[in-house]
């Protein structure tokens, strides 16, 4: 979804920046883009009236006809009311009881099983809990039960499980004295989904809902559904009184507008969002964040956010010493790569920096990801002693002792040495500079440019 609109949205208002005197036509054209973008990404329709409305109305009202910067004026308009469908505020988990309970809820497929172990590992990971409780509270699907079991183990939480010969029920009574006598701080309740609406499946989850009294009941949201999620939504809201949305699978080509508008049409703030397949791909929901992005802003502070998650301080600190020194080696590459890697991929981050995204082509994002990964090979292929003098590199038997056991190639072998001797070289004139404190115009010192990554 994200892609589509980024494309859209930012094709729009490209027309607007071309312009040298915007007229109301001018206006109207980019709301009538705008308008057809959202129903393309299967945004609620009601959300779209009243968002081209709105803009329309504002962008009128604000005098963009003859205005020197309407194109700026327009983006902060569109993104206002972009922040508006999104939800506008972020709303983290306040846990202020222990232990604090949270019910899944959904139909079937939506990824609640998966999203319960997500949140449990985003929880801990944020030390806002010390020992999770996943309880397997889905008895009709004994798919589900072994799942959520595998994923509590994979992640190394407790889990509660009596297979599917019992009442969902009994399941959650007697999960929350284990989580009692074991001090869990937090429980997770997976629960039962099905194809559509039934009520039997609504009355067992009010039940749970009295037992279990959880602070926070979660309706699970598969970005693939289609308008009919809003009315499910509705449905589960009006029996739970859900307190937010979890968004999964926002990283497909799916177009996501439908389960986004759940947030509009119910007044239902959308908490998370899973970004991927990992356990890990969970991610707290920026309303503003997603609209910067959708207008091709970039979102500089989750990039730092990754940032922070990896980058060890202390090898960080170590690392600047090191290039300060000039002692950058090939093992000091390898650890960088291995950062990137774990920050996510090339292409996703690459969009969280405003304005590059455009300037590299999708081939181009492909290519570099390649090179790294034939970079990761061939280091891995050499000596640590080679590692760290990459002047033996240069004799011969060494490089074709590297390129047989990597299986790569001779050019592949070369690039990787010129591109690693650049990059030492840009290290050293920026170390110079930092310590004499002329530091003159240090762009030119990036990783973009004549080094190849």
């Amino acid at each position: 979804m994200l892609n589509f609109l980024e494309h859209r949205f930012q094709k729009s208002i490209e027309k607007m920046k071309k312009k040298t005197e915007v007229h109301e036509e001018d206006i109207l054209e980019v709301t009538r883009d705008i308008k057809m973008a959202l129903l393309e990404a299967d945004v609620n329709l009601k959300v779209v009236k009243e968002f081209v409305a709105n803009v329309k109305q504002k962008a009128l009202e604000s005098h963009l006809v003859g205005s020197l910067n309407a194109s700026q004026q327009m983006i902060k308009i569109v993104h206002e009311e972009l922040v508006d469908i999104l939800g506008c505020e972020v709303k983290e988990i306040n846990i202020n009881k222990k232990p604090y309970i949270i019910m899944m809820s959904g139909l079937q497929g939506s990824g609640k099983t998966t999203a319960a172990a997500k949140l449990a590992f985003y929880l801990r990971k944020k030390k806002f809990v010390e020992k999770p409780l996943l309880v397997a509270g889905d008895i009709y699907r004994p798919a589900a039960v072994q799942q959520l079991v595998t994923l509590a183990k994979s992640i190394q939480v407790d889990f509660f499980e009596k297979g599917t010969n019992v009442s969902a029920q009994q399941i959650v009574e007697e999960a929350l004295k284990e989580a009692h006598n074991n001090k869990n701080d937090l429980i997770i309740i997976d629960t039962a989904g099905r194809l559509a609406i039934d009520e039997k499946l609504m009355d067992e989850l009010f039940d749970l809902k009295k037992i279990a009294n959880p602070q926070e009941i979660f309706f699970v949201a598969d970005a693939l559904s289609g308008q009919d999620i809003i009315n499910v939504a509705k449905a589960f809201n009006d029996k739970l009184s859900l307190t937010g949305s979890i968004i999964t699978k926002l990283d497909s080509d799916a177009r996501g507008g439908a389960a986004l508008s759940i947030s509009k049409v119910l007044s239902l703030p959308i908490r998370f969002i899973g970004t991927g397949e990992k356990v890990s791909n969970l991610d707290l929901f920026y309303p503003d964040r997603m609209a910067d992005r959708i207008l091709g802003m970039g979102d500089v502070m989750s990039l730092i956010e990754k940032a922070e998650e990896v980058i060890d301080p202390k090898k960080a600190n170590n690392m600047v010493a090191k290039i300060m020194k000039g002692d950058f080696t090939l093992d000091d590459l390898m650890d960088n790569l291995a950062q990137i890697k774990k920050m996510g991929k090339m292409s996703k981050l690459l969009k969280m920096i405003p304005g590059l995204s455009k300037k590299i082509s999708e081939d181009k994002i492909i290519e570099a990801e390649e090179k790294m990964r034939t970079y990761e090979i061939l280091i891995s292929s050499m000596t640590k002693r080679e590692r760290n003098n990459p002047k033996l590199l240069k004799q011969a038997s060494r490089k074709n002792r590297i390129i047989q056991g990597s299986g790569r190639n001779a050019f592949e072998y070369n690039r990787l040495l010129n591109d690693f001797d650049s990059m030492s070289k840009n290290m050293n004139e920026m170390s110079k500079k930092l310590k004499s404190g002329n530091l003159g115009d240090l762009t030119k010192f990036g990783f973009g440019g004549g080094s190849g990554f």
